[in-house]
């Protein structure tokens, strides 16, 4: 595939300068220069677009924060969920010569920022929420970094609170032990999540089913809630919705049959404080990969000279950039009405901190553990 990926970007320059004719060349990228201490000229290539509360704005947060500070500048360019576009836009913006650092992510962007990483050398490239294959392209051991955010042992955190309110019983859990998961799609990221959320769950109990479910997209909040809706009638009482914008449909579901959910990406319940007061009650917590803090902090290293390059970092909950947020409902809901759940909640997490439980994951496993991994739970019919 990586290499059909680099056939395609070339066959694709190849056209773009035959059809220009006698017109002028795009500009070269620029020639490396040591960016310490300087603003750096920044490109956001956004997957999603910016508004949709995805991880991406979380980034462009940490982004504008440097800016702010260094008096570096940033632009966005959204993909608005076209794919198709990805080679051709991002080619032709690397080939700007406006840019010296790109920043991008999600497993969907991981070849193509390993492309355009060998064909502008001269441009540094932060990936997130994917990994950069530095074994089969070594060249770009010079210019790309990948930051990672372990997602499994977060949704560790969130199977093991959900499993210890379904074992309540108060609040709004009923006697089933039954907890629920709609993801995005059935891929990497969304496997891992799901792999924590089951492990997390059992870790509480190894009785509690899981039921689980995908939308096929991040944007259908109406299919979000009606797969929500049926794990809710199939006995869950807690819905983690793990499906970007299309969580929000989960939430809407919760607040339909009275249930809880979990959101992801964003402080769910924050938004609907705003949006829908009527629903933000259902909504106990969302499960945050704080993205923004660490490409800030990344874009700092750049400032100051103490980048590293050619590294996959990998964020564990220790270093605070994942979070099962309390907010004020997380607050009424567990910390004040589930007293017994919120001090054992704080016992597995304190666990996680000091990496005391050891959590599987979907990034680079086979497909056979993967595959026995979520057999421990249940397709929604």
């Amino acid at each position: 595939m990586k290499k059909l990926l680099a056939v395609l970007l070339a066959v694709l320059m190849v056209l773009t300068l035959a059809g220009c004719g006698g017109k002028e060349e795009p500009a070269p990228a620029p020639e490396e220069v040591d960016l310490t201490g300087k603003p750096l000229r920044i490109l956001q290539f956004v997957s999603q677009s910016l508004g949709s509360l995805s991880c991406e704005d979380l980034v462009y947060e940490g982004i504008k924060q440097f800016c702010d500070e260094t008096g570096s500048t940033v632009e966005t360019f959204e993909l608005n969920n076209d794919d198709s576009r990805i080679a051709a836009q991002l080619t032709e913006l690397c080939g700007s010569g406006k840019y010296d650092v790109v920043i991008t992510g999600y497993w969907n962007l991981e070849e193509y920022v390993e492309q355009a990483g060998l064909e502008f050398p001269n441009i540094k490239f932060m990936a997130f929420d994917c990994t950069i294959d530095f074994d089969t392209y070594p060249e770009l051991k010079k210019n790309v970094s990948s930051y990672l955010c372990k997602q499994n042992t977060l949704a560790f955190a969130a199977g093991a609170l959900g499993g210890l309110m379904t074992e309540s019983g108060l609040g709004l859990t009923n006697e089933d032990k039954v907890l629920g998961f709609v993801g995005g799609g059935h891929v990497t990221a969304i496997d891992d999540f799901l792999i924590g959320y089951i492990q997390g769950a059992h870790y509480v109990d190894p009785e509690i089913a899981v039921k689980y479910a995908y939308v096929g997209d991040w944007q259908n909040t109406a299919l979000a809630k009606e797969l929500a809706i049926d794990q809710y009638n199939a006995g869950a009482d807690i819905v983690f919705g793990v499906c970007a914008p299309a969580s929000f449909g989960v939430c809407d579901a919760a607040y339909t049959m009275q249930k809880y959910a979990f959101g992801v990406d964003t402080d769910h319940s924050g938004q609907l404080q705003i949006s829908h007061p009527e629903q933000a009650e259902y909504t106990v917590s969302s499960a945050v990969k704080q993205f923004g803090y660490a490409i800030y902090d990344g874009l700092k290293t750049i400032y100051d000279g103490t980048v590293v390059w050619g590294v996959n970092n990998s964020f564990d909950f220790d270093t605070g950039y994942l979070e099962m947020l309390e907010t004020d409902v997380f607050n009424k809901t567990v910390k004040e009405g589930m007293p017994e759940v919120y001090a054992q909640y704080q016992e597995i997490v304190a666990k996680l901190l000091k990496g005391e439980i050891p959590v599987g994951t979907a990034v680079g496993a086979t497909q056979d553990y993967i595959d026995a991994e979520l057999a421990k739970a249940e397709p929604a019919q």
